[in-house]
């Protein structure tokens, strides 16, 4: 009964979502529109069992999230400045996470400056980085221990 209410909420979500970007909606469109969301809505479900649906490893998470809209600007500034200059700078990091920091949203935060790249996550507590700079950024630090890159 849980699944289905929690596919039901997707769905419903979903379809909400996609009939408030359809700027006239036929009947057809409304159709199309609530069976695509039902798959995914499915999926949705799928997914969240798979993964467990637990919150956790969210030491540094708060920093990491602060830091990132500067981290953003800066990276596009650096990835501004190789384009135009030679990248000499650029290396890959092997980052070891900090103590309660999961990989994924981790991983998520380091990918969304354009002057960072996660090549792999090799284990849930680590990440490798491929930056257009040596030093590390603010997200990098705010996620990884002390001492982690190599």
């Amino acid at each position: 009964m849980r699944a289905l209410v929690e596919i039901v909420v997707w769905w419903a979500v979903l379809t909400g979502l996609t009939v408030m970007f359809i700027s006239s909606l036929s009947p057809v469109e409304l159709f199309v529109a609530a069976l695509a969301a039902l798959g995914a809505a499915v999926m949705a479900h799928r997914m969240h069992r798979v993964a467990g649906g637990r919150l956790r490893g969210g030491q540094g998470a708060p920093g990491a999230l602060l830091a990132l809209p500067g981290s953003v600007l800066r990276g596009l500034a650096v990835l501004v400045t190789a384009m135009v200059t030679d990248p000499a700078g650029a290396t890959v990091r092997h980052l070891r996470l900090r103590p309660g920091a999961e990989a994924g949203w981790a991983g998520a935060l380091l990918a969304a400056s354009a002057d960072t790249c996660v090549l792999d996550v090799p284990a849930d507590d680590e990440a490798v980085v491929h930056a257009l700079r040596p030093a590390a950024g603010a997200v990098e630090e705010a996620v990884a221990g002390k001492g982690s890159a190599r």
